[in-house]
C-alpha cells in the first residue's frame, strides 16, 4: 500500500506525464525502501470497515464537542466541576498514541494536557468520575481496533 501511494503521489506531481517514470520509478523504490527501513510495516493493519466506524464515531464526537462548547458559551449557568486525572495509555507509541490524543479532544469538554511517558494528563470540565476512565477506555478500545491491535490488560489498581 505503501509503494502504491508514493507511486500515485509521483504521479500527482508529474501532472501523469509517463515520460517522468524512467525516473519516477527508481525515485519511489528508494524512498519506499528507505520508509520500510525507517519504519516497518507493523502487525495488523487497516480494516475498511474499522475505518469507517471510526470516521462516523469521530465526526458524532466533533458534533457532540461543538455543541458542548456552545451550549456553555450561550448558557454560562451550566455546573463545571473542573478536574485533571492521569490515564494510563495501553496504544503503543507513535500514530496510535497521536491518534488517541488529538481524538481525545473531541469528547465535550476534555483536553489532552499532558504527557508523561505513557500515562496522559486529561483536563475535563466535569468531573464525571469513573465515567471518564470508561470514556477514555472506550475511544482507547476504538483506536486500537482501527490499527489492527490488541491492548494489553489493564493492570490493577493499588490500594
Amino acid at each position: 500500500m505503501r509503494v502504491v501511494l508514493l507511486g500515485l503521489a509521483w504521479w500527482a506531481l508529474c501532472d501523469g506525464d509517463p515520460s517522468s517514470y524512467v525516473f519516477g520509478v527508481p525515485v519511489v523504490a528508494v524512498v519506499a525502501t528507505v520508509s520500510f527501513i525507517l519504519s516497518p510495516p507493523r502487525q495488523g493493519g487497516w480494516s475498511l470497515v474499522e475505518v469507517l466506524r471510526f470516521a462516523l464515531f469521530f465526526f458524532s464526537g466533533s458534533v457532540q464537542g461543538g455543541v458542548d462548547v456552545a451550549r456553555r458559551a450561550l448558557l454560562p449557568s451550566m455546573p463545571i466541576s473542573p478536574v485533571f486525572i492521569r490515564y494510563r495509555m495501553r496504544l503503543p507509541a507513535g500514530t496510535p498514541q497521536t491518534l488517541f490524543r488529538i481524538t481525545l479532544s473531541l469528547m465535550p469538554g476534555t483536553l489532552n494536557a499532558d504527557v508523561l511517558g505513557d500515562e496522559l494528563v486529561v483536563h475535563a470540565l466535569v468531573d464525571r468520575g469513573e465515567g471518564l476512565h470508561r470514556e477514555l477506555d472506550d475511544l482507547e478500545l476504538r483506536v486500537s481496533r482501527l490499527f489492527g491491535l490488541r491492548l494489553p490488560p489493564r493492570e490493577a489498581a493499588h490500594a
